[in-house]
């Protein structure tokens, strides 16, 4: 135990932290990307920063000198301190990153366009929560939903991230609720940026659950009785996943942490230093995030494969994810009247579902647009298998992955639970046809209603409404 005053130590240190100063840049140039991040955020104006601002009395003197004048002038000869040049290097990340953005194979048309500023702003988000905000003293998880989506997140899941210091004990304690399983896995750096590696995970099989459904997990570096997770030297991130096979209105379940004898501890002031520090990290994160989605959707599946095509499904576990769960998928690319056909057979996983993203790798709205579907929630064929289509239109079957405005994206298939590997006669296949043809291809065509599918979406935007807790 710890006394209930805590020295902390710091989690970035400001003599072995290696920047790039920004400060040369004209401030007229920082003000107006600044002006356009907040007018982006908050839908404010972006002033002209060369514009001279003067009460009526004085706007047709040109000697004359504001109060706002006289600021910005003292602004300018007042030295950057680690603070404000943390700040410059923020603002410079994102000009950079934009432009970056704009040059990707994704930023295509209208919907990619946008999909590719609202990738660029989630990145912002995913970095301040993760850098700025979040501590591995005094943890809370960090909960990536349906608000703030990347790097080919599963609908079915909600993931909590928190950073942890290797080595340290940490209990973990909440409810499974209506979820189908709940996993734990600890990463060392970043596997999904290619800079770290799993080092640790604990299955849903492996976990004792009350009657309840309560759990209580330890992370330490010594083993503890119950339910215990190995937190080696190097680990800097626990990870949790509840994953739903049935999205129903049934208590969706909650998940906390605590770092052991820091519960009641009066937490520290934050040093200039150490924010400094925060802010060039939430820059490196921000600018790893934004880059790295676009580029891996590019190399993983539009450049690796024919369009409309499916790959052999694969072992997820040596890439950072987790024991018996095996991923395929591919790049879709729809024409006016078109929809891709996904054939997907039943296995003996515990869980299989379907989903699509679009050129940013973010899942698609998966509320008030059924754009992921689990088997559970699927109509099976007369022939045991499962059968998609991916269309920008309603064709009528009751499978229908909507695909929403955008043309372009990938459709990822999923399977958990996996004992062994998977047979090659369990492999996924797709073919692109017309939407007039897909009723004579598809076995016991079972078509849906517009007012079934409305109830569908109204129930999915209930369940996600309960496990967000928004």
């Amino acid at each position: 135990m710890i006394s209930s005053s805590i020295t902390r130590r710091p989690l970035y240190d400001a003599d072995t932290i290696h920047y790039t100063s920004a400060h040369a840049h004209a401030r007229s140039t920082r003000t107006c990307v600044l002006a356009t991040f907040l007018a982006l955020l908050f839908g404010l104006a972006c002033a002209n920063p060369e514009r001279t601002i003067m009460n009526d009395s004085s706007k047709n003197s040109p000697n004359t000198m504001t109060s706002r004048d006289r600021r910005d002038i003292s602004n300018e000869q007042t030295p950057r301190d680690e603070l404000g040049l943390a700040f410059d290097e923020f603002v410079n990340t994102l000009r950079d990153v934009e432009k970056d953005i704009r040059q990707t194979e994704s930023f295509g048309d209208e919907q990619e366009r946008i999909g590719g500023y609202r990738h660029i702003l989630r990145s912002i988000a995913k970095g301040m929560e993760a850098e700025v905000l979040q501590d591995p003293d005094f943890p809370y998880f960090r909960i990536l939903d349906w608000w703030l989506r990347e790097g080919g997140d599963n609908p079915d899941q909600r993931y909590a991230f928190t950073p942890i210091r290797g080595g340290e004990n940490y209990r973990v304690w909440g409810q499974l609720g209506s979820a189908t399983r709940v996993e734990f896995q600890i990463y060392a750096g970043r596997p999904w940026d290619g800079t770290g590696s799993s080092a640790g995970y604990l299955a849903f099989e492996d976990i004792e659950l009350g009657e309840d459904g309560s759990f209580e997990v330890w992370v330490s570096a010594d083993p503890r009785d119950g339910n215990w997770l190995a937190n080696p030297l190097t680990g800097t991130t626990l990870f949790a996943r509840h994953i739903y096979g049935d999205w129903n209105g049934e208590p969706t379940g909650d998940i906390h942490i605590d770092r052991i004898g820091y519960e009641g501890a009066r937490r520290p002031p934050e040093s200039a230093d150490e924010l400094a520090g925060r802010i060039r990290a939430a820059a490196s994160m921000f600018g790893t995030t934004a880059r790295t989605w676009p580029a891996f959707v590019e190399r993983r599946y539009a450049g690796a494969r024919e369009p409309n095509s499916v790959a052999p499904p694969y072992d997820t576990y040596a890439l950072g994810g987790a024991k018996g769960r095996w991923m395929s998928g591919g790049y879709f690319k729809l024409d006016e009247g078109k929809a891709l056909v996904v054939r997907m057979p039943q296995t003996s996983a515990d869980y299989q579902a379907l989903q699509l993203t679009d050129m940013w790798f973010a899942s698609l709205e998966h509320g008030n647009q059924v754009s992921s579907l689990t088997t559970q929630q699927s109509v099976q064929a007369p022939d045991g298998a499962y059968w998609y289509v991916i269309a920008n239109e309603d064709p009528g079957y009751a499978n229908w992955l909507d695909a929403g405005a955008i043309r372009r994206g990938t459709f990822l298939l999923r399977w958990d639970g996996v004992e062994g590997e998977l047979g090659e006669n369990q492999f996924p296949s797709a073919e692109l046809l017309s939407l007039d043809a897909i009723t004579e291809r598809i076995p016991g065509f079972e078509v849906m209603t517009p007012e079934a599918r409305y109830e569908t979406r109204r129930l999915r935007r209930q369940h996600l409404q309960l496990r967000s807790h928004r």
